[in-house]
C-alpha cells in the first residue's frame, strides 16, 4: 500500500485546525494544519505540495484571489475542498473544488478526504 496522501488543512479557527488534524489522524491520513495564506502558499511553493488542500477560505482573507491563481497553476496535482459554513457560497476561482458544508461532526469532510484518498491511490494521482 503506498503513503496516504498528504493534506493541507486551513480554517481561521487554529483549535478547528489542530481537531481536523488529530481525527484525520485517526483515520491513517497524514495532515498538516496551516494558518493563513502565506503559509498555504509557502507549502504549494514549495518542493512536495499537498495532495490535498482543505481549504476555509476565511483563512485565506485577502489572498484568496492569489491563492486561486496558485492552485489553478497546480491543476490536477493539488485537490482542492473548500470547507465552506452552511448557506455560504463558494468563492469563484477554484473550478473542480469539492465543496463541503462545515458541519458539528466532521462525517461529511472525512467521507470526501476518504474518498479522495481512495481515489489518488487507485490511480497514483489526485482527484
Amino acid at each position: 500500500m503506498s503513503k496516504p496522501p498528504h493534506i493541507a488543512i486551513t480554517d481561521r479557527n487554529p483549535h478547528v485546525r489542530e481537531f481536523l488534524c488529530r481525527e484525520l489522524a485517526e483515520l491513517g491520513l497524514a495532515s498538516v494544519a496551516l494558518a493563513g495564506a502565506g503559509d498555504i502558499l509557502a507549502s504549494l511553493g514549495g518542493p512536495e505540495p499537498p495532495a490535498v488542500l482543505v481549504l476555509d477560505p476565511e483563512a485565506a482573507g485577502e489572498r484568496l484571489a492569489e491563492l486561486s491563481g496558485r492552485l489553478a497553476g497546480l491543476s490536477g496535482r493539488v485537490a482542492v475542498v473548500l470547507h465552506v459554513f452552511e448557506g455560504a457560497e463558494a468563492p469563484g476561482g477554484f473550478d473542480g473544488a469539492l465543496v463541503v458544508e462545515k458541519r458539528p461532526d466532521m462525517g461529511a469532510l472525512k467521507a470526501a478526504l476518504l474518498a479522495l484518498a481512495a481515489g489518488a491511490e487507485a490511480t497514483g494521482e489526485v482527484a
